[in-house]
């Protein structure tokens, strides 16, 4: 990756408006979460995984990269977890739809928002996403611009588990990939698995995804089976998702679909 060249970072503002004035008018933004991840994961988890899937899209594709927005929407439960904090999903409605707004306005016509983190629980529903797709009706009403979400987990990736069949949280998954994007951020020696009727009953106890009180002794905030998590894993799910994402990006910008 020419750094210089695609990190909206580095570059200067005449740098960027000489990139929209030759065609280049299009953002990847990873949009991810502070929250906890158990014991053996960092905080910053969804952002580190959503980050490296956007990076490897302006990679292969040229777009120009913005700096992540690292807070998103986070389950109420999860809110005595120390460390967890994030936007309302009216927050992060406003934050995102103030930065895609902007850069609207300085003729960037095509915006990819890429995120690893989703909050569904019952009646909660996926409201980091729905907030995400608040944010850029605006923009799509106006119908000056295109907005997609880009998120890894739609691929299927059960065949590459062994003892999951669905991504979790803290799970099986994403410990593979932490420990293929991040391995030293991994505490190897926290790892436990969820009690098969310990962390899932907590959240069903809390249909709406509210929690009146601090975790009960024993919760780990980590579901499935994180031990069973591994390098190549990692691997393995990090290319099988990120295939899709950068033919969704191709494909819209009109370049041949690989």
């Amino acid at each position: 990756m020419d750094n210089d060249k695609v990190l909206m970072e580095r570059m200067s503002w005449r740098e960027i408006e000489e990139a929209i004035a030759d065609g280049k008018s299009t953002v990847v933004l990873a949009v991810a979460s502070v929250e906890q991840h158990g014991p053996h994961l960092p905080l910053a988890t969804d952002t580190l995984i959503a980050d490296a899937f956007a990076r490897r899209i302006a990679e292969e594709t040229g777009v120009v990269l913005a700096p992540t927005l690292a807070y998103g929407v986070n389950l109420p439960c999860d809110r005595f977890a120390s460390g967890t904090a994030g936007f309302s999903p009216d927050g992060l409605r406003s934050v995102l739809g103030d930065l895609l707004s902007d850069w609207a306005r300085q003729g960037f016509r095509r915006f990819f928002v890429v995120t690893a983190h989703g909050c569904a629980v019952d009646g909660f529903g996926f409201a980091h996403h729905e907030a995400i797709k608040q944010a850029a009706l605006p923009l799509l009403l106006e119908g000056a611009c295109e907005v997609f979400v880009l998120f890894p987990y739609w691929t299927d990736v059960s065949d590459l588990l062994s003892v999951q069949d669905k991504v979790e949280h803290a799970c099986e998954v994403e410990t593979s990939l932490a420990l293929c994007l991040f391995p030293d951020l991994v505490r190897r020696d926290r790892v436990s698995d969820a009690p098969a009727d310990g962390d899932e009953e907590r959240f069903q106890a809390f249909p709406e995804g509210v929690a009146l009180a601090p975790p009960e002794d024993g919760w780990t905030g980590a579901e499935g089976s994180p031990s069973a998590g591994t390098v190549e894993k990692g691997r393995a799910i990090f290319e099988r998702c990120l295939g899709p994402m950068i033919r969704t990006v191709r494909e819209r910008m009109g370049s041949p679909a690989e």
